[in-house]
């Protein structure tokens, strides 16, 4: 009955043998990746919040046929935190401690599943279902983007950056579509090519892709601050400063 029930929902026989393993517990169907395939990945606010950070700072990588990774490497711990306890939470396990490398914070761990899911290149209609399930899983995959990619200024100014454009459309009509949150953009930051200087290693450098960003309108900020807000300290801080600076909180 489970090979018959397997062939019916995924046109796959598997062999009596292999099925006996699982039943003996000599062998698991997960083959070590927790989440067996993507048809099983379940809609969270964790997801959504993984799923923001991988569009932002968070990173994929392959190395051999099932060594997939995902991972963050940044410089504010709490961030990098939160990033690997909902990595444990979509994953069904313990959270993923981060640990340091010579200048940042890193957190990664194995998952082919996720890896398929956010992969170069970022398909949008594949993670749409997962963002947009309800509110909660938008804001939190806003959250982990503006994590990651979010600026906020001494005056109050919200910018959000990215390499790819479609993106930003992207997370601009989540915004206003879920939240009444309105923003000007995309508009061009810096052109491919451009000369840059990194302030952590004194080195320049040429960026590879255009670059463009949208920002949060101050009639907004409010808003923003209600429904998305920052996991980051500092930029979360910023924000409420300015909020109380000006009477809007």
């Amino acid at each position: 009955k489970i090979r018959e029930e397997i062939y019916r929902k995924y046109g796959v026989w598997i062999s009596l043998s292999t099925i006996s393993y699982w039943t003996r517990r000599i062998h698991s169907p997960y083959n070590g990746r927790r989440i067996a395939s993507l048809e099983l990945l379940e809609p969270s606010e964790d997801l959504g919040y993984v799923i923001g950070v991988r569009l932002g700072d968070g990173y994929t990588r392959r190395t051999g046929y099932d060594q997939c990774f995902i991972g963050l490497r940044a410089k504010d711990i709490e961030f990098v935190e939160k990033f690997g306890i909902c990595l444990g939470n979509v994953l069904g396990r313990e959270p993923i401690r981060p640990w340091k490398d010579e200048r940042r914070y890193v957190v990664e761990t194995k998952s082919k599943t996720l890896y398929e899911l956010l992969r170069k290149p970022i398909d949008l209609k594949r993670i749409k279902k997962y963002v947009e399930h309800c509110p909660k899983c938008t804001a939190a995959f806003l959250r982990g983007l503006f994590d990651s990619e979010g600026c906020v200024s001494k005056e109050g100014y919200i910018k959000l950056y990215n390499t790819n454009y479609e993106v930003l459309a992207y997370a601009q009509k989540l915004l206003w579509k879920y939240f009444g949150i309105d923003s000007t953009g995309p508009w061009p930051h810096t052109r491919k090519g451009t000369t840059m200087h990194d302030p952590r290693t004194g080195k320049q450098y040429k960026t590879k892709k255009d670059c463009y960003y949208i920002s949060i309108r101050a009639k907004s900020l409010p808003r923003f601050y209600r429904y998305i807000g920052f996991t980051i300290n500092r930029k979360q801080k910023r924000l409420e400063e300015y909020l109380k600076r000006t009477g809007k909180l």
